[in-house]
């Protein structure tokens, strides 16, 4: 077996991590089933265009779960603009068309209706049949289905990758 440069390994370990981005892909059916929000104290400002859950939430549609500990939902014309959920942490899961289980935790997801993208924020945890992702900030393009970290360049991101999910 031939030795390699540790410099070099290491280099190319991170080149890697800082460009890997994952496809996973959802349940199409899920995107055609009903919202539902259910949560303790929520408060809708129509003329606002807000909807505000201080007490927690939870937010389910198809095979989709989410709860947090607090979220700010903002609404123009009939339609979502943005979810703001909060938690220590604010967990997510999904079923995904292989049939695996995505999981999903974060201190903070911003969710971006019009742009479909969701950013991740703080003990980013990512768990799904290919492996375990974590970093401080992770974006969610549900449009392309890609996952890459963003932030500075210095931020800390591990991928574990299970060989036996191959």
């Amino acid at each position: 077996m031939q030795n390699i440069n540790p410099v070099y390994k290491v280099s190319v370990i991170v080149l890697l991590v800082l460009v890997f981005s994952t496809t996973v892909v959802a349940l199409e059916s899920d995107r055609q089933q009903k919202i539902i929000l259910e949560g303790s104290g929520c408060v809708s400002k129509i003329k606002v265009g807000q909807t505000e859950c201080p007490n927690g939430m939870v937010i389910k549609q198809g095979s989709l779960l989410i709860e947090a500990d607090y979220g700010l939902i903002t609404h123009k014309d009939n339609q979502i603009e943005t979810v703001l959920m909060k938690g220590r942490p604010v967990h997510m899961q999904q079923t995904m068309d292989d049939q695996s289980i995505m999981h999903i935790s974060a201190n903070e997801i911003n969710f971006l209706y019009i742009t479909e993208i969701a950013i991740l924020t703080g003990d980013v945890v990512i768990k799904n049949n290919m492996g375990i992702s974590t970093g401080k900030a992770m974006e969610f393009n549900l449009q392309t289905q890609e996952l890459k970290a963003v932030g500075e360049d210095s931020q800390p991101f591990r991928l574990e990758i299970d060989p036996s999910n191959d």
